[in-house]
């Protein structure tokens, strides 16, 4: 897999990053299966193998530092590692001070078993106790050698012009976008775009969602259904309180199979393909629970302008559904 050059940095990163939420050493939860270390490891192995250097991690990732750190022992300087600070003790974790920052790239440092982080990147714009504040630490950890660059992510409209008044040089804003999600069309991506900052995609393939395994309702499991692509009051798991888009979801599966059919593609190719050549995504952010889905998704390919503009199309109504919500999984938006 060509790397790439990542815009104002001079890391070389693989068009896919292997997201490592699930990697929770058999610790289950709604979203993913326990899974084993050592299954870890042999995603990482593959990722190598078909030349994904690029991994992503979070301190709210319980267990995924420190199983990455695992899975990258004695290959460290080949790759490129990103991980995120928020979410400490859980989803209520006040805003970080300097001293906040400074303890959790320590804490980062010991469970990755590193000396340098490549990019952190800021989590929820919750996380900011003080911009200027949090952008003289970022900095400072940079001189002191402990990150290279630092980031965003879930950063929306308001708070990303917010920080980037407050003199923030971010590289990244880590958001999720895919063919039924693209919310960050209207506002996030222009300002972006404008100020040179990556968009990491992730949840691409919308957790299964545009695989092609899942083509009406019933078929979801109940934890891929808690976000507002789904009606809140069909599933006890949802805290979201919408409507959400289910008709127009399943509508335009059926046409992006029906393109991907006509023009003998994966559904999962062409999902991984489309969001590859949107305007300002570098790189895509993929999970995998077995070696062999990271070998499928690595599969990527330059479509034609005209089967970009039929898959566009094709979920036109679900964007317009959705609107200019960020968040998928809570009301209100913490993606502002």
């Amino acid at each position: 897999m060509e790397k790439r050059a990542l815009p104002g940095t001079d890391l070389k990163v693989s068009p896919l990053c292997l997201g490592t939420w699930q990697f929770n050493d058999a610790k289950a939860n709604i979203n993913w299966e326990g899974q084993t270390k050592e299954v870890s490891k042999a995603i990482v192995d593959k990722c190598f193998e078909v030349g994904i250097n690029f991994f992503d991690t979070a301190e709210g990732y319980a267990g995924s530092e420190e199983v990455l750190g695992y899975c990258l022992r004695g290959r460290r300087r080949d790759a490129v590692v990103a991980t995120k600070y928020g979410f400490r003790n859980g989803p209520s974790t006040p805003p970080y001070s300097a001293a906040d920052i400074d303890a959790t790239v320590t804490e980062a440092l010991r469970r990755l078993e590193t000396d340098y982080i490549d990019i952190l990147q800021i989590h929820f714009p919750s996380f900011v106790k003080d911009a200027q504040e949090t952008i003289n630490e970022l900095n400072s950890q940079i001189a002191r050698g402990r990150i290279r660059y630092y980031g965003c992510s879930n950063f929306g409209p308001k708070n990303l012009k917010a920080y980037l008044e407050a003199g923030a040089k971010p590289v990244v804003n880590q958001m999720g976008y895919n063919l039924l999600w693209r919310s960050v069309e209207f506002d996030v991506q222009p300002i972006c775009v404008e100020n040179n900052i990556s968009i990491l995609a992730y949840s691409p393939l919308q957790q299964g969602l545009l695989t092609g395994k899942y083509m009406k309702p019933e078929d979801v499991p109940e934890g891929r259904r808690r976000g507002k692509l789904f009606d809140d009051n069909k599933n006890k798991l949802a805290r979201h309180g919408q409507q959400g888009a289910e008709t127009e979801m399943f509508e335009a599966l059926q046409k992006i199979k029906g393109i991907c059919d006509a023009n003998k593609l994966d559904m999962t190719q062409a999902a991984l393909s489309w969001v590859l050549q949107q305007e300002g995504v570098p790189v895509a952010i993929v999970g995998a629970s077995t070696p062999e889905q990271i070998a499928k998704n690595s599969q990527i390919v330059q479509l034609s302008p005209e089967v970009v503009k039929q898959l566009t199309d094709a979920t036109e109504p679900v964007k317009q559904k959705i609107g200019r919500q960020l968040d998928q999984w809570v009301t209100p938006d913490r993606c502002e």
